[in-house]
């Protein structure tokens, strides 16, 4: 084979993806970017319409506090990285310090003695029997 014709082919396949590659350039040139116009309300107009039931509120909530009937089965003690195995029925669950049990009892201390657990304002202790 040629040599030129060999140089030829080479030229031409090189050719068209430079070409194409101009031609997006071009395009991409030329296009202007889309401004869609957004519209905030104004703060000054919103209105905000509350109710003080505060004390019909909180003697709801009290009378909604959550029992805590969790059996505990294992724990590791050992400052911030302290965790509890707990069981509810046939469920277990692991609790690490300062995580949520059911999104409502947080996790607060671990120790030999006790588990201390918040829900709201509300402390709830369990007597540590593991492995005694």
């Amino acid at each position: 084979m040629n040599f030129i014709k060999v140089k030829k082919i080479f030229i031409a396949v090189l050719f068209v993806p430079a070409l194409l590659l101009i031609i997006t350039f071009i395009t991409n040139f030329f296009d202007k970017p889309r401004i869609v116009e957004i519209s905030i309300p104004n703060m000054t107009d919103l209105e905000f319409n509350s109710q003080n039931n505060l004390s019909s509120e909180t003697s709801n909530q009290k009378s909604q506090m959550p029992e805590f009937n969790y059996q505990l089965i294992g724990y590791r003690s050992g400052g911030n990285d302290s965790s509890v195995i707990l069981k509810k029925g046939n469920k277990e669950y692991v609790v690490a310090k300062g995580d949520k049990l059911d999104g409502l009892f947080e996790l607060l201390e671990v120790n030999n003695e006790e588990i201390v657990f918040r829900s709201q304002d509300k402390l709830y202790k369990i007597e540590n029997l593991v492995g005694k």
